[in-house]
């Protein structure tokens, strides 16, 4: 994983991202600050994310952007990045424990396998 997107997460701000379904393109957002890395994946507390979760089970792709006006960019200051990748919604296990610990509303942990990663600014 490029080390700028670990920087990036240090710095707090909204992560957008998208799956595709039947009705279309859906997009939600969690925050910076929630998601936490291991290897190449992104570990993220779902509350809700019902229509997430139905479009991932369908075999639905998720791309996130994510980015920070505080990282040195490709040019200037701000970076950021373009994910895609899988995921899957996990509902018990070590990786969702860890993540009830720190977010006891989740009811899960969305684990984002990110396969690419594109550098936009």
């Amino acid at each position: 994983m490029n080390e700028k997107i670990l920087e990036i997460l240090k710095y707090e701000g909204p992560a957008p991202f998208v799956t595709n379904g039947r009705d279309g393109v859906h997009m939600v957002s969690t925050w910076n600050s929630y998601i936490e890395v291991e290897d190449n994946n992104f570990l993220i507390p779902v509350g809700g994310l019902y229509k997430t979760q139905e479009n991932i089970q369908n075999g639905g792709e998720v791309q996130m952007i994510i980015g920070s006006k505080e990282v040195m960019g490709i040019s200037h200051m701000g970076a950021g990045f373009l994910l895609k990748g899988t995921a899957v919604f996990e509902f018990e296990g070590k990786r969702f424990e860890k993540t009830k610990s720190r977010f006891e509303w989740a009811r899960a942990v969305m684990v984002f396998h990110i396969n690419e990663e594109y550098e936009l600014i």
